[in-house]
């Protein structure tokens, strides 16, 4: 049958479900005895297990700080709405390895934090009461860690403990959560510290025919005659349908299409008759899109979504089995592999980018809390978030595919892992469920297997990079085979460029290689007095103790080498003012300098990051506690899709720091002006450099300019050969305005003569 105007397929009563979230016993089991005594026992005495609200991390709880076994138990009975149907049970994510029992029977086991997994109860029920117990073990990584033998290392005040440790071969897949910078104990002995586990997502109880729809994958394609697109998309689906009768079933399966956030008067519908051998089969279902509608980040248009919704009906039934929907948007991203650059649906685009971590414990984390930061996100003007090393809440990507941000996904793997056949056989899976239950979101629009394979600090480092990174790529490509996929970090024209807190704050940009793709770049800063005390016991406070800060995050190796901050101030209030203005002038710096360098070979930069994930000394420009930091508005304050900026004449040319001309020299400050829209733009640039807060000028200028589309250029240039009598504080403000008089860009850089 070919696409035609049709009903729009409903599915949203099709399935019958139930919530199985609420009070639910549960009891530590920290010597792994429990299914020695039966704890999955219907009769099994509970009388002194205690209640915990599921979903739930455990770390937010009493529970706190556990590694090991916990065991999770609630009675519920089966309404009478799932009466006749087949039914799962399904977890939306257990951290890290679930076993399941239902009515003492066992169901079976699942390992991963974040995926979806479910098992088929329907022989398993019975009316009225039903126990469902879940024996769920987060361990600690049996790992070594390690002592850094650097002397930089060595010779910080901090106790041995609490110097720099490395883990010799990780091998649970929790990526962040398990073993990175930022979160409790990171870098020193104690690097697993802060353990998350628990029933943290929804469990439910999902009622269906005997035919019923397991995934839909939807592939769109923008269609092109003589490489020219025709206006037309082309929507393929793979749709898994598992047959439990037992025989043959013929059945009817059906697709229709409609639009999801904008006016559409069409509803495209697809149907089939196809023969279900018993088991997994997978049906094809196509439908032509005429006068397709882009998805498109929001700053170069609108992030348009179709609603695909799918049914499964038995011959002769007159009803369906089974239904399901999906969310979709049709759109090209393709990666330009000579430069490195981003093109999407056929345009060039610049991506302005913020890696984004809601929290190391995700169950606190709800849509109305993701709604926010990406609301902020908006106003700050960036169009493409990493996840980096973990994977978010599902609200999250549907929020994304709706507000149009772009996303760089990445597999949950991160420094010190280990490059094991073993480890490749239990990592593979859990890339492929993390592309599948991802596919179809509109807002992805590319993967990395491993965040940083390459970064070790003990020798004999395991071959990541050519083993696990090359195995898990090739299972996440089976999966999605149209998307860009990146091994990862420091391979494949990707860069981190943290300048002042994992590099040298004193290195010369203008003499190291910029690679196109800058996935990591900031600082670092402490946060403000009211939440440091939070973080810190007050009597660990001041003066530091230094062990402590370091749990705590702050990496005195670190701050002292490559930040240069200057501990020896009088105060607290001293040093955390002096912290923050090292960051916030150097991310604007940053930004200044990689935006001026825009295809050149810049094409994306990501800041690391928005927010700390945990209560920690980070690098997110706003706290764990939700209070901002001064490098939030400086960011702001250059993150416009225009930004007029100043490159001065220095050498070497170091960023963030107090920038000196002596009394004689020439002051050359070159004006560049980038433009991220896709359109010309008349403006207006003016520009001043004043000095030691004088109302009159040194030099002035105003000047009409006609801006490029998607460009980086120079403009004009600052000349002032300084007088031998001059010295103090000066200022280079600019402005750019519109052809309405709107501001476009307000900027200033700040030097000293003396």
């Amino acid at each position: 049958m070919p696409p035609s105007m049709g009903v729009h397929l409903k599915t949203e009563e099709v399935r019958a479900s139930m919530d199985l979230g609420g009070d639910w016993l549960y009891r530590l089991d920290p010597e792994s005895k429990g299914e020695k005594e039966r704890y999955y026992d219907v009769d099994c005495d509970r009388s002194t297990w205690q209640v915990m609200s599921v979903p739930n991390n455990w770390y937010l709880t009493e529970v706190g700080d556990y590694d090991g076994v916990v065991w999770f138990q609630r009675n519920f009975e089966l309404p009478e709405g799932f009466a006749g149907r087949c039914v799962s049970l399904r977890f939306r994510a257990v951290d890290y390895i679930a076993a399941v029992w239902l009515n003492g029977l066992y169901l079976g086991s699942h390992e991963g934090y974040f995926d979806p997994f479910e098992f088929d109860v329907t022989g398993v029920l019975r009316p009225g009461s039903n126990c469902l117990v879940v024996k769920v073990d987060s361990p600690r990584d049996p790992t070594e860690y390690v002592l850094v033998d650097d002397p930089h290392n060595l010779s910080t005040p901090l106790s041995t403990p609490y110097k720099r440790h490395w883990a010799k071969d990780l091998s649970i897949v929790k990526g962040h959560l398990i073993d990175a910078m930022h979160r409790p104990g990171a870098m020193t002995s104690f690097r697993q510290d802060g353990n998350t586990g628990g029933i943290w997502q929804t469990v439910e109880l999902i009622g269906r025919g005997p035919v019923q729809i397991s995934y839909a994958k939807i592939y769109c394609r923008i269609v092109e005659r003589d490489f020219v697109p025709d206006g037309t998309a082309l929507v393929t689906v793979d749709l898994e349908l598992n047959n439990t009768t037992g025989r043959l079933a013929t059945v009817k399966a059906g697709m229709s299409v409609a639009a999801e956030n904008f006016q559409w008067d069409r509803v495209i519908h697809r149907e089939r008759v196809v023969e279900l051998q018993p088991g997994s089969n997978i049906v094809k279902l196509v439908v032509t899109i005429p006068d397709a509608r882009l998805w498109w980040t929001w700053d170069h248009g609108e992030p348009a979504l179709y609603r695909a919704d799918f049914r499964v009906e038995r011959e002769g039934q007159g009803e369906a089995d089974d239904g399901t929907m999906e969310i979709f948007g049709v759109k090209q991203v393709r990666h330009d592999d000579a430069t490195g650059h981003w093109y999407l649906n056929g345009k060039r685009i610049f991506l302005r980018g913020m890696r984004y971590f809601s929290s190391m414990y995700m169950s606190e984390i709800t849509e109305q809390r993701l709604g926010r930061d990406l609301e902020e996100m908006l106003a700050m003007n960036i169009n493409s978030i990493r996840i980096g090393s973990h994977v978010e809440l599902e609200a999250f990507y549907r929020l994304c595919d709706r507000m149009g941000f772009l996303v760089w996904q990445n597999f949950p793997l991160h420094y010190c892992y280990s490059d094991s056949d073993e480890l490749i056989e239990r990592a593979a899976p859990m890339m492929r469920e993390m592309v599948r239950m991802l596919h179809n979101h509109a807002s992805i629009g590319m993967w990395s297997v491993f965040k940083e394979p390459q970064i070790y600090g003990l020798s004999n480092m395991p071959n990541n990079y050519g083993r696990l990174c090359e195995a898990l790529y090739e299972t996440g490509k089976t999966v999605d085979p149209l998307r860009w996929m990146h091994k990862g970090d420091y391979q494949e024209g990707v860069q981190n460029l943290m300048t002042g807190c994992c590099q040298p704050g004193d290195l010369d940009m203008k003499r190291i290689r910029i690679e196109p793709n800058i996935v990591e770049f900031g600082s670092h800063a402490l946060p403000p007095f009211e939440s440091l005390r939070k973080i810190i016991p007050e009597k660990d406070l001041w003066p530091p103790n230094w062990d402590v800060w370091e749990y705590w995050g702050f990496f005195y190796d670190l701050q002292v080498r490559y930040t240069k901050l200057d501990l020896s101030v009088g105060s607290l209030e001293e040093l955390i003012e002096q912290s923050q203005a090292i960051e916030a002038r150097t991310i604007k710096e940053q930004i200044e300098f990689l935006r001026q360098r825009k295809y050149a070979p810049v094409g994306s930069m990501y800041l690391y990051y928005w927010s700390d994930p945990a209560p920690v000394i980070g690098s997110g420009i706003v706290d764990y506690f939700g209070r901002k930091l001064p490098a939030y508005d400086s960011m702001k304050n250059v993150y416009t899709p225009v930004l007029v900026s100043l490159e001065w004449n220095r050498d070497p040319y170091v960023l963030g720091y107090t920038k000196i001309w002596k009394p004689g020299d020439l002051f050359i400050g070159k004006v560049w002006v980038t433009n991220d829209h896709h359109r010309v733009l008349a403006a207006n640039l003016s520009w001043r450099l004043s000095g030691n807060g004088e109302a009159k000028p040194v030099l002035k200028r105003q000047m009409d300019l006609t801006l490029p589309e998607d460009s980086a250029k120079i403009v004009d240039t600052v000349l002032w050969s300084i007088p031998l009598d001059v010295s103090g504080e000066h200022r280079v403000t600019m402005s750019l305005t519109g052809a309405d008089g709107g501001v476009l860009s307000e900027n200033y850089f700040d030097f000293t003569v003396g």
